[in-house]
C-alpha cells in the first residue's frame, strides 16, 4: 500500500469533481452537455465525538448529542440532511454564507465539499482471454462476493438473470434490479465480471453462476451522484460480505470523509478497485488515487495504452478497456456485422460507430441502423488525405488517418470522405499507430454524413482489401441487449473479476496479499517496469494463481509493488527568486538499497525555465531532475527514473525547488517515490 503524507487544505473549495463516464476523453462535457458547474453544491460536516459518551449510546439516533447536532444544522437552514453511518457525519445542502459559521463552531471537526461522483466510461469478448480467464475454472467462486457500486443491474437480462445476486438501492436512485432508460453502465460492468456461459450472448470473467454479487445502485438516469453516496455504499458492500468492490466511477476532487471510509474498509480486509479516469491526462481522480484503492488503467487488444486513460503515480494495474463488448439494459444496445460470401464475421469484432450529432447546442447519440449489400471499394489515403474516387452504390473501405485523443475526433474525416464520394456504407480500419480494435466517437456535428458505418481492427481491414470489387454486406441493428463500450470503467471490472477469481483459489489470503499477487504477476507492457500509464501491467489471472500456488499468500518476498510507493501531497510554495529555495520532505520506511527510483513530480509554476528541481536521498545523494530548462512553458508534471544504487532507501528524502528569477512563482503540489 502506498504511504501518504497529507495535509488537508482548501476544504471549502467548490471545484466540481469529474472523472469521465461512457465518453473516454476530457471532452465528455462538451459532447454530452454535462456541466458540473450547474450541479448543486453539497457539503459534508463532521461533528466532534464526545469521548465521555458511551459508544453504544452514541450510535443511537435518539441520543441527545445527535438531536443537538441536527438542531444546529436546522438553525443554519441546512437542507437535504443525510446522516452517514454511525458517526457524527452528515451530508447537507447549505447556503455558502453559512458554511464559515458552521465550520467555526467548537463542536465541528471539519466541513468539506461533498464532491460529485459519476460513471466512468468510453461470442467471447477479447478481454476474457486477454486476462487469461479461459485458463481457470471458477467453481470455487462461491466463496467470494464481488460488490458493484454503479447504476444498477438489469435482472431481466438473460445473460445475468441466473446469477447469485442481491442488491441495495440508495435514496432516489430507483430499483437496483431495473436500472431504467439510458442507464446501462452498471449492467455493462456486471456482464464483464459475471455474464453467464449459456451458449448465447457473451460470458464474463466468472461465467458459471458461482460467484456472489451484491449491487449497490448509487446513480440514477442522470449518471452522477456525490461522494457521500459512495461512503454509504462502501459500508453496504462490507455489511453484505464483499471481498472485492468494483467502483467504475470517480471525480477529480478528494474527500477526507471518503478517504477515511475507504481506508477503514480496506483495513477490514476488503479489496477496493476503481477506474483511473478517462480524461487522458496526468490528473489524479478519486477514489482511484487513494492508497487504499487499486487504480486501474485501460488498454486495447493490442496492449496499447488507451489515449483516454489517465496516467498517474497511483495507477497500479491495467485491464482491457477499449471496444469492450458486454451486456446492457435489455433492448438498449446496438451491434454490427460484416458478411463475406454470406458468412458472418461478428466474432472478429465489428464495432458500430458511436455517432454523435449536435442538436440545440448539445451532442446527442444518433446511431445509423440498416443493412447494405454492395461491391466493396477502397478509398486511398496513402498521401495522408482521402482520395476515394467514385464510390457510388459501393461500400467504402478506408484506413483511419489519425487517432482519437483528448479533444481530437478525426473519425468523421474518413466517413465524410466516403459519404461525399457517393458510398452507401463505410468500413474504417485501424492504422499502424493503433492497430488494435478501436471504438472512437464519430462526431458528425452538423449531421452531414448520415450513413451506415462501422470500424474494425487493422488485421481484418487489410484482409478485406482482397475483397475489393466483390459484393459484401454490412449491417447495424438497434434494440440489442449488448454493446461495445470504452473506458477505465470497462477495465476495472476485468481486474475486479480476476481478483475474485484468483482469491477463490486461495481464500485464506488477505486483500493486501491478493493485491500484491496481481501486481507482482501483471504482464509488463508499455514502458519497462512500473509506469504511470499502465502501472505494473495487464492483469493476468492464471499467472496470479500460479504465483500463489508456488509462494503462498506471503509471496516471494519481493513485495507486490504497491508497498514500495511513497507520496507527499502536502502543497509547498516555492519562494520567488530565492537561491535557498524550498524543500519538501518525504519519509520512506522501506529497508534496503534504493536501486533505480521512479520519482514523479507535480509542480505548478509559470515560466519553468526559472526552476531547478533536485532530488536528495537520506544519505545526501543528489540528482537534478529539472535544470532551468523549458523557457516560458508552464508547470512540470513528469516522471523520472534515477539510479540511486548504493544508497539506502530508508529515511527522509527531499525534493528541492529553487526559483532563480523574479515575478514567476509556483507550488510543489505533489511528489512520489517508487522503488523497484
Amino acid at each position: 500500500m502506498h504511504h501518504i503524507t497529507n495535509t488537508i487544505k482548501g476544504l471549502f473549495s467548490t471545484t466540481a469533481v469529474a472523472v469521465a463516464v461512457t465518453l473516454p476523453t476530457s471532452a465528455y462535457a462538451s459532447l454530452s452537455g454535462f456541466d458540473e458547474s450547474k450541479l448543486p453544491t453539497k457539503y459534508i460536516v463532521k461533528f466532534k465525538e464526545d469521548p465521555s459518551t458511551p459508544s453504544a449510546m452514541s450510535r443511537s439516533p435518539f441520543y441527545g448529542p445527535r438531536i443537538v447536532q441536527e438542531s444546529v444544522l436546522e438553525q443554519l437552514d441546512a437542507n437535504k440532511v443525510e446522516k452517514l453511518g454511525d458517526q457524527s457525519i452528515y451530508s447537507i445542502e447549505i447556503d455558502s454564507a453559512n458554511v464559515t459559521q458552521l465550520s467555526n463552531r467548537s463542536d465541528v471537526e471539519y466541513v468539506e465539499v461533498d464532491p460529485p461522483r459519476y460513471l466512468l466510461s468510453e461470442t467471447v469478448p477479447w478481454g476474457f482471454t486477454a486476462v487469461n480467464a479461459q485458463l481457470l475454472d471458477d467453481s470455487n467462486a462461491g466463496n467470494r462476493t464481488v460488490c458493484i457500486i454503479d447504476s444498477g443491474y438489469d435482472l431481466s437480462h438473460n445473460d445475468l438473470s441466473g446469477n447469485r445476486v442481491t442488491g441495495t438501492n440508495d435514496n432516489g436512485t430507483g430499483s437496483w434490479s431495473s436500472p431504467g432508460n439510458n442507464n446501462a453502465h452498471g449492467t455493462h460492468v456486471a456482464g464483464t465480471i459475471a455474464a453467464i456461459a449459456n451458449n448465447e450472448g457473451i460470458k464474463g470473467v466468472m461465467p458459471n453462476q458461482n460467484v456472489n454479487l451484491h449491487i449497490v445502485k448509487v446513480f440514477n438516469e442522470s449518471g452522477w451522484g456525490y461522494s457521500s453516496s459512495l461512503v454509504k455504499a462502501i459500508q453496504i458492500c462490507a455489511d453484505n460480505g464483499a471481498n472485492v468492490v468494483n467502483m467504475s466511477l470517480g471525480g477529480s476532487q478528494s474527500s477526507v470523509t471518503e478517504k477515511t471510509a475507504l481506508q477503514r474498509i480496506y483495513d477490514q480486509g476488503v479489496l477496493l478497485i476503481a477506474a483511473a479516469g478517462n480524461d487522458g491526462n496526468t490528473a489524479h481522480s478519486y477514489p482511484a488515487s487513494y492508497d487504499s484503492v487499486m487504480s486501474v488503467a485501460a488498454t486495447d487488444n493490442n496492449n496499447d495504452h488507451a489515449a483516454f486513460s489517465q496516467a498517474t503515480d497511483q495507477v497500479e494495474i491495467s485491464g482491457p478497456g477499449v471496444a469492450i463488448l458486454s451486456t446492457v439494459t435489455v433492448g438498449e444496445g446496438k451491434l454490427s456485422d460484416i458478411k463475406l460470401d454470406g458468412i458472418s464475421q461478428f466474432d472478429i469484432g465489428i464495432v458500430p460507430h458511436n455517432r454523435l450529432v449536435q442538436r440545440s447546442g448539445s451532442y446527442q447519440s444518433e446511431p445509423i441502423s440498416g443493412s447494405v449489400t454492395a461491391p466493396l471499394g477502397v478509398c486511398d489515403n496513402t498521401s495522408g488525405s482521402f482520395n476515394c474516387g467514385d464510390m457510388t452504390d459501393k461500400i467504402c473501405l478506408v484506413e483511419r488517418v489519425g487517432n482519437q485523443g483528448s479533444g481530437s475526433y478525426p473519425e468523421i474525416d474518413a466517413v465524410q470522405a466516403c459519404f461525399d464520394s457517393g458510398a452507401r456504407a463505410t468500413i474504417v480500419y485501424s492504422n499502424n499507430e493503433l492497430p488494435g480494435l478501436q471504438n472512437p466517437f464519430l462526431v458528425d456535428t452538423n449531421d452531414s454524413a448520415r450513413m451506415l458505418s462501422v470500424t474494425v481492427d487493422r488485421e481484418f481491414g487489410q484482409q478485406l482489401l482482397a475483397y475489393s470489387g466483390q459484393e459484401i454486406s454490412v449491417s447495424t441493428t438497434l434494440g440489442e441487449d449488448y454493446e461495445y463500450y470504452n473506458g477505465t470503467s470497462m477495465a476495472t471490472p476485468h481486474v475486479a473479476g480476476v481478483a475474485g477469481l484468483v482469491w477463490s483459489y486461495h481464500p485464506s489470503c488477505t486483500a493486501t496479499q491478493i493485491r500484491s499477487a496481481l501486481t507482482e504477476t501483471a504482464v509488463d507492457i508499455d514502458i519497462s517496469g512500473r509506469d504511470n500509464r499502465t502501472g505494473h501491467g495487464l492483469v493476468d489471472s492464471d499467472a496470479a494463481v500460479d504465483y500463489l500456488n508456488q509462494f503462498g499468500c506471503e509471496g516471494n518476498g519481493n513485495g507486490g509493488g504497491a508497498t514500495d510507493s511513497f507520496v507527499n501531497d502536502s502543497a509547498v510554495s516555492i519562494p520567488d527568486n530565492n537561491r535557498r529555495g524550498v524543500t519538501s520532505d518525504l519519509y520512506v520506511d522501506r529497508i534496503g538499497d534504493s536501486g533505480v527510483v521512479t520519482v514523479s513530480i507535480d509542480i505548478s509554476h509559470t515560466y519553468i525555465g526559472d526552476l531547478k528541481i533536485t532530488l536528495i536521498s537520506p544519505e545526501g545523494g543528489q540528482v537534478v531532475l529539472h535544470d532551468n530548462t523549458g523557457g516560458s512553458a508552464n508547470n512540470i508534471q513528469n516522471s523520472y527514473q534515477v539510479d540511486f544504487t548504493g544508497f539506502v532507501s530508508e529515511g527522509a528524502w527531499q525534493l528541492k525547488a529553487v526559483d532563480s528569477a523574479r515575478r514567476d512563482v509556483g507550488t510543489i503540489n505533489r511528489w512520489s517515490l517508487t522503488f523497484p
